[in-house]
This record gives C-alpha cells, structure tokens and sequence, in this order.
C-alpha cells in the first residue's frame, strides 16, 4: 500500500454534540474528513464504502484556541466565539496504490477541517506494514475492539448528490488519541497492522464490508 504524510500548520475536527458556544476538537479526524480529503484529492466525490480499505494516522505537536468571528444565517450582526485547534498537524494515510496518482497532483486543496486549515502533501511512500501487537492510535476504531476511549458517533460518508448533503452512514467509534506516555501505548495496545517507522498501529477500515 501507499503511506501518504499530509502536513497543516493548524487542524480543527468540529465535535458532533456542540453546536454553539465554545467549540472543542476532536483529538483525530473523523472518517467524514477523510472522505473530503480523498474527493478534494481525486476531484469528485469519493465514498469510503467502496474502497477497499482506509487506515490514518493524526498527531500534533499540541492545542490552541483561536477567537472566530461567525456570521449568524439570517442576521446582519456578527459573534466571536472561541474555537479550539491542533497546531503542527500531520495525518498520514493509508491507501490502496492507485491513490498515488491523485495525491501527486490533488485536483482541489485539501483541508484538515476549517477552509483556513490548508494541508500539503509531504511525502507518498511504498509501506509494508507487520502483523503484531502494537498501540493504536490517532484514529477511531469500532468499539467491538475493545480498546478504553471516547465513544462517538460519527459520519463515516456523506451524500454528495443531496443539498444540502446528508449522512449516508453513520456509527460509532472509539475515538484514540496518538498514544504519548508508555501507559497510553499499553492499554491501547492490540493486534495490528505494525508499521515500523512511526512506531504506531494501524487501523484498516474495510467500511465497505
């Protein structure tokens, strides 16, 4: 498979049970941004049901929070709201080969969240990844794996021939944080796709199984 490094000077991952007020981050990217990746890359809609697997990986170097000036719909005033952000963002992916082509020259920008959230292909790289015991993290797993988290329920595809778009699948994911101190790597800690460089586990989501 091919490993892709995606790099953002910031990332915002919009929590799905807060619709005003203070507006945290998710800890990685749900699998609907990875699907607005993937058709920014290609140039029209992807839908992640029908590739045949799909596994990421998101760090940051840490968290801020940023002051946004929103517009409400119908309204002439304006607000300021506070708006937490990942800065020093990486998200790798994990993809069948004939993405390289698309990830070589993406057809749109790519976006780690907020329209000001621009991210750049680093590198696409040939990857072998080990069968083993290894930590997971900076990605969502099924919560039939066991592993301790936040629970969430998350978009996995949006339909993009509805307007506005709707939620084609939705489910529940154990939301995991990249691992950082030796207790996190040990009770995240399962039967993975090993890859050596980044010393991580790796999640394959076969959505369209």
């Amino acid at each position: 498979m091919i490993r892709v490094k995606l790099k953002a000077w910031t990332a915002s991952f919009r929590f799905p049970t807060f619709q005003s007020g203070y507006q945290p981050t998710l800890p990685v990217p749900p699998p609907s941004t990875i699907q607005g990746l993937l058709s920014a890359a290609k140039g029209e809609p992807v839908y992640l049901t029908e590739i045949p697997y799909v596994g990421y990986v998101f760090r940051s170097e840490g968290l801020g929070v940023d002051l946004e000036k929103i517009y409400a719909l119908g309204k002439v005033e304006t607000d300021i709201m506070k708006r937490e952000f990942h800065y020093g963002a990486e998200l790798y992916l994990y993809l069948p080969d004939e993405w390289r082509k698309h990830f070589k020259k993406p057809r749109y920008q790519l976006l780690l969240g907020r329209s000001s959230d621009v991210a750049t292909v680093e590198e696409i790289k040939r990857v072998e990844l080990e069968e083993g015991e290894a930590p997971i993290g900076g990605t969502v797993v099924p919560i039939n794996l066991g592993l301790p988290g936040m629970v969430h329920s998350l978009v996995v595809e949006y339909d993009y021939s509805s307007v506005p778009r709707r939620a084609r699948l939705v489910k529940p994911f154990v939301v995991l944080p990249f691992p950082r101190t030796p207790g996190e790597r040990r009770r995240q800690t399962r039967k993975a796709n090993y890859d050596p460089e980044l010393d991580i586990g790796v999640y394959l989501h076969r959505w369209g199984e």
